[in-house]
C-alpha cells in the first residue's frame, strides 16, 4: 500500500493542471477539487502499514499555517490548507494516524508544488527554448521512423508531404507538470531516506531520469502528431502537449518509473520537536532566509520623485507619430492610428516636450495639421536628454550607436526610459528597440502575441502586481510581441496562456497571412507564460518596455485600460531610483542564510522526526513569505486618481449604469466613435466603472442607454453635481430605468408613431435632408419640457434644463451616434472613418459628427482650460 504514495502525485498534479490557466485553458475549480481530494485520499490509503506518534505541543505549527493561509491567494494556499486540516484531524483524532498522516503529506505536497510554481513563473517567461536538446530529439526521431533533421535549434520533420518546424521548447517538453511531480516527490524520497547523502542521492537519481523521459515523450508525442492524416485545423491536434488530460496521462509512466524507488517496510513518524538552541536559530535563519528570498520577488523601490519632465523622441517616430493633430478636419485610419492624444493628456500632468528633426518642417499630410515642435535636432544626444527626467521612444527607426549610448547614459544617471514597441517586428520597429532594450537585458520578440485560440488577451491584475499597474485593473491588448527580460528584471504584465507565432515578413501587417491554411505553421509556436509589459533597474534610472502598440493609438488610448497603464509606467519612470541592486543583494543575502539554516538543518539528528520539521521548515517559511508579500506589496487602486485628468477638460463616461459604450474584454463596444470623437475637440474621455469616480474626475457626465436604475443616493448625487456647475447629457433611444431624473428636471418623454408608409425609403431621406441630413426620423421618441435644442418636424430630440449653475441635457435618438452606418446597428461609421465615404443622398455622416461637437462645444460650454497644464505635485 505504501506505493500508492507514489500514485497520489497524479491527482495532485492535476490539482494544479485543472486550477492555473498557464497553458489558456480555462480553470475547472471542481474539476481541481476533485483531483486534490483524490490525490490525497490515495496519499491517505498509502499509510495504511505505517505507525506514527503526534505530540500534541507539536499543534502549535497551525498557528503559522493558518496566518499564512489568509496572506497568500487561492490557489497557492491549497497546501497549507490542507497540511492544517491534517494536524487538526492529528490534535482531535491522534489515533486516526493514516487520515492525518496522509492529509499533511498531500499538503506538503501541495506546499512544494507551489514553491516550484512561483520559480517557474520567474523563469518560464524568459527561457523557453530548450534547443539544446534539438540535435538528441532529431536523431531520437530519425531512430523511429520519421524523416527529420536539426536546424537552428530547431527539429524539421517531413512529413505528409510537407517540411514541419517543430520548436523544442520547455512547454512542449511538458516541465510545468513534471516540475510539479518532481517537487512532490521529494517529499517521498524523504521518507525513504535513512541520510541526507541517500537523498540527495535519490533526488538526483529522479531528475537524471526525469530529464531522459521528457525527452522521449515529445518524441512520442510528435508520433501522435502525425499518426493519421492532420484535421482541417491542424492546431487542434496540438492538444496532446496543452489539454490538462494528456498532460496528466502522458507523466504516468514517470510516476509509474518511481515505484523502482523502494519504501521502508515498517517507516515510524514522530512529530514532536525539541526545541533547543540549535532548532531555534535554524528557524530563525529560515524565517530570515525566505523573507530575503522573498522580499527580492516583491520589493519595489519606490524611489525618490522627479521633476516630470518628458521627451518624446518623434525624430525616430515611423509609427504611433504624435506630430499630427486629431481634430474636425482630418479624418481616415491615418488619423485616428497614431499616439497624439496619449501625449496631449500628458501634458495636463507633466513637461511634456516633442523632439523632431529640422526636416520636420517639409513634412506635410493632406488634410491634417502638424503640432509645433518643442526641441529641434539632427540626433538624440545626451546634452538633450540630460534636460528630462523620462524619455518616450515608440515603434522607432534606426538608432546611430551615440544615440543608443546617450541613452543608456541617461538611464544610468537617473533618467526613466519607456519604450514602446509592436507586433512581428513591423517596419523593423523590433530590430531597432532592441538596439536600446538589449543594452538593459529586454529584448523584444519578432512574433504576434494572442491567447491559445486566436483571440485578443484581456489581461487582469492578478495577485502582487507592479507599480505599473496599480491603477490597472484590466487591460485589452490588440496583438503585441514577447518580451524577455534579466534575471534581475521586473515582470509587470505576465500573460498567461498565451500564444506567440512568428512574424512573416511577406504580408503587409507582418502577420502569418499568406498560408493561413497550412498546417506546418502550427508546430513553430511558443504558448504558456509570456511577457507583455517588463521593468528593470539600471543605475539610478528605471526602463519599462511594453508590446503592443496600437494600445496607444487615438482610438484606443482612453478605455480598455490603456490610460491606465500608461500613467502607471509614466509614475514609476517618474521616480529615481533610492537603491541600486537591492533585489540582488536581498536575494544573495537570503542564499547566504538558507546556506546557513540548510547547514543547521543537517546537523541536527532528526530520524522519525524528518517529516515533523520539513513541515515546521514550510510553515515558518510560508509565514515568513506571507509577511514580505504584506510588507511589500502594491497598493493598488480601481481607477485612474482624478488628479491626473484637467476638470475643465475631461468629459466622463458612466460605466456603472450605461449599456456598453467602449469595448472591454469580450463584449464589443457600441458607441466607440461617439466616445472617440470627443477627442477631436480637445476634450479628454474617460469611462468608469463606478459613477461616483465618474463625477469626482470631470465637469461633464455621459450616461448612454441606462440598464441599472440609479439609487436614491445616485440621485441625489447627480442633483448635486448639476446644482455646483456641471452638466449632465443622457442619451436614451427608449423609455428606460431613469424616467425618474428626466422628470426631476421638468422633463418628460413620450412616443410619436410613424407613419404608415415609414418603409418608404426615398421619404426617411426627404426627411433627413431637410434636416441637414442628420439620420433622425420625425417620429420616435420625443422630449416635452425645457428648452428644445434640436426639433425635427416637431419631434425634440435635444433638451435641456438648467438648474443651479449646471445643466442636464437629454438626448432622444441615442441610436444615431452607434457605430456602424445606415442604422446597422448605428449610423456615427467608427474610428477609422473618412465621413466623405457615406454618399449625402443617403445621410451626411459629417454633419452628425458636427452635431456632436455642437453638444458639447456649445450646449454644454465646454473647453479646454486655456491655463498651462498643473503640474503634479
Amino acid at each position: 500500500m505504501k506505493r500508492l504514495l507514489w500514485l497520489s502525485l497524479i491527482p495532485l498534479t492535476a490539482f494544479w493542471l485543472f486550477s492555473v490557466d498557464i497553458y489558456g485553458l480555462p480553470p475547472s475549480q471542481p474539476l481541481a477539487v476533485l483531483f486534490m481530494l483524490l490525490g490525497t485520499a490515495i496519499s491517505i490509503l498509502g499509510f495504511k502499514a505505517i505507525d506514527a506518534s503526534f505530540d500534541r505541543r507539536y499543534a502549535a505549527i497551525l498557528l503559522p499555517l493558518v496566518l499564512s493561509c489568509l496572506a497568500i491567494p487561492y490557489p497557492y494556499n491549497v497546501g497549507l490548507m490542507v497540511s492544517a486540516a491534517g494536524l487538526l484531524i492529528a490534535l482531535m483524532a491522534p489515533r486516526q494516524k493514516m487520515v492525518w498522516l496522509g492529509t499533511v503529506l498531500a499538503g506538503i505536497v501541495l506546499i512544494l508544488d507551489s514553491l516550484a510554481l512561483s520559480v517557474y513563473y520567474i523563469i518560464a517567461p524568459d527561457h523557453h527554448s530548450a534547443s539544446w536538446l534539438a540535435g538528441t530529439i532529431a536523431i531520437l526521431l530519425q531512430l523511429t521512423g520519421l524523416d527529420s533533421a536539426n536546424n537552428g535549434g530547431m527539429v524539421f520533420v517531413f512529413a505528409q508531404e510537407k517540411v514541419f518546424p517543430f520548436t523544442v521548447t520547455i512547454e512542449k517538453l511538458g516541465f510545468y507538470p513534471w516540475i510539479l511531480i518532481f517537487a512532490g516527490s521529494l517529499p517521498i524520497i524523504l521518507l525513504m531516506s535513512q541520510s541526507t547523502l541517500a537523498f540527495l542521492k535519490r533526488a538526483c537519481v529522479a531528475g537524471v531520469a526525469s530529464v531522459v523521459y521528457l525527452v522521449l515523450r515529445y518524441v512520442i508525442l510528435v508520433h501522435i502528431f502525425f499518426y493519421s492524416d492532420l484535421p482541417l485545423s491542424a492546431r487542434d491536434r496540438l492538444d496532446i502537449f496543452v489539454d490538462p488530460y494528456w498532460l496528466i496521462f502522458s507523466f504516468v509512466p514517470l510516476v509509474l518509473l518511481f515505484l523502482w524507488f523502494e519504501l521502508p517496510d515498517h517507516p515510524k513518524l514522530d512529530f514532536s520537536l525539541s526545541i533547543d538552541r540549535r532548532l531555534t536559530i535554524a528557524l530563525a535563519a529560515v524565517l530570515m532566509s525566505v523573507f530575503c528570498l522573498t522580499s527580492a520577488a516583491v520589493f519595489f523601490d519606490e524611489g525618490t520623485r522627479k521633476d516630470g519632465r518628458v521627451l518624446v523622441d518623434e525624430i525616430h517616430s515611423v509609427w504611433e507619430f504624435s506630430t499630427l493633430k486629431l481634430d474636425k478636419d482630418w479624418y481616415g485610419e491615418n488619423s485616428t492610428y497614431n499616439a497624439y492624444s496619449m501625449i496631449e493628456w500628458l501634458k495636463d500632468s507633466y513637461h511634456v516636450d516633442r523632439l523632431t528633426s529640422p526636416s520636420y518642417k517639409d513634412w506635410n499630410v493632406s488634410g491634417a495639421h502638424k503640432v509645433t515642435p518643442d526641441v529641434i535636432s539632427d540626433s538624440l544626444t545626451y546634452d538633450i536628454l540630460k534636460n528630462y527626467d523620462i524619455l518616450i521612444i515608440k515603434t522607432p527607426s534606426h538608432y546611430q550607436a551615440a544615440e543608443v549610448d546617450a541613452i543608456v547614459r541617461f538611464v544610468e544617471n537617473g533618467g526613466g526610459l519607456f519604450l514602446i514597441g509592436d507586433h512581428t517586428n513591423f517596419a523593423g520597429t523590433g530590430t531597432n528597440l532592441n538596439q536600446i532594450s538589449k543594452r538593459f537585458g529586454i529584448e523584444f520578440g519578432f512574433d504576434a502575441v494572442n491567447t491559445m485560440n486566436g483571440t485578443l488577451f484581456y489581461y487582469k491584475r492578478g495577485p502582487l502586481p507592479h507599480p505599473v499597474v496599480k491603477y490597472m485593473p484590466n487591460l485589452d491588448f490588440m496583438t503585441g510581441c514577447s518580451l524577455k527580460a534579466p534575471l534581475q528584471g521586473e515582470p509587470v504584465i505576465l500573460g498567461f496562456g498565451l500564444r506567440a507565432d512568428p512574424g512573416e515578413f511577406a504580408s503587409v501587417g507582418f502577420f502569418r497571412e499568406t498560408r493561413t491554411n497550412d498546417p506546418a505553421q502550427v508546430t513553430d509556436t511558443v504558448w504558456g507564460l509570456i511577457n507583455q509589459a517588463v521593468a528593470a533597474k539600471y543605475g539610478k534610472g528605471r526602463i519599462v518596455a511594453f508590446a503592443d502598440s496600437t494600445i496607444i493609438s487615438n482610438f484606443r488610448i482612453f478605455f480598455g485600460g490603456s490610460p491606465n497603464f500608461v500613467i502607471g509606467a509614466m509614475e514609476y519612470l517618474n521616480r529615481k531610483n533610492f537603491f541600486e541592486n537591492e533585489r540582488q543583494i536581498l536575494f544573495l543575502l537570503g542564499l547566504i542564510i538558507a546556506s546557513l539554516a540548510a547547514f543547521l538543518l543537517i546537523r541536527i539528528t532528526w530520524k522519525d522526526r524528518k517529516f515533523a520539521a520539513l513541515l515546521a521548515v514550510l510553515a515558518i517559511g510560508a509565514l515568513s513569505a506571507s509577511g514580505a508579500m504584506i510588507i511589500f506589496s502594491t497598493n493598488v487602486e480601481s481607477t485612474i486618481p482624478s488628479e491626473f485628468y484637467l476638470r475643465n477638460h475631461t468629459v466622463c463616461f458612466d460605466g456603472e449604469h450605461s449599456d456598453t459604450i467602449t469595448s472591454q474584454g469580450w463584449a464589443n463596444g457600441q458607441y466607440e466613435t461617439f466616445f472617440v470623437w470627443t477627442q477631436r475637440i480637445n476634450l479628454t474621455p474617460s469611462l468608469e466603472n463606478r459613477m461616483d469616480d465618474a463625477l469626482a474626475k470631470g465637469r461633464v457626465l455621459v450616461v448612454i442607454d441606462p440598464v441599472k436604475p440609479l439609487s436614491q443616493e445616485g440621485l441625489d448625487a447627480i442633483h448635486n453635481y448639476i446644482k455646483e456647475g456641471n452638466c449632465v447629457l443622457l442619451m436614451v433611444s427608449s423609455e428606460g430605468p431613469w424616467s425618474n431624473i428626466i422628470r426631476r428636471f421638468g422633463m418628460q418623454t413620450y412616443q410619436i408613431d410613424a407613419p404608415d408608409n415609414t418603409t418608404n425609403t426615398s421619404l426617411m431621406n426627404d426627411s433627413w435632408e431637410m434636416k441637414g441630413g442628420l439620420p433622425i426620423n420625425p417620429w420616435g421618441l420625443a422630449i416635452k419640457g425645457g428648452e428644445s435644442l434640436l426639433d425635427i418636424d416637431g419631434r425634440v430630440v435635444l433638451a435641456e434644463a438648467s438648474y443651479g449653475k449646471g445643466k442636464f441635457l437629454l438626448f432622444t435618438d441615442s441610436g444615431v451616434f452607434r457605430d456602424g452606418f445606415f442604422g446597422r446597428p448605428g449610423y456615427m461609421g467608427y474610428a477609422k472613418t473618412d465621413p466623405s465615404i457615406v454618399d449625402k443622398k443617403n445621410y451626411d455622416l459629417r454633419a452628425l459628427y458636427n452635431l456632436e461637437y455642437r453638444i458639447f462645444e456649445d450646449y454644454l460650454d465646454f473647453y479646454k482650460n486655456d491655463t498651462a497644464p498643473g503640474m503634479i505635485s
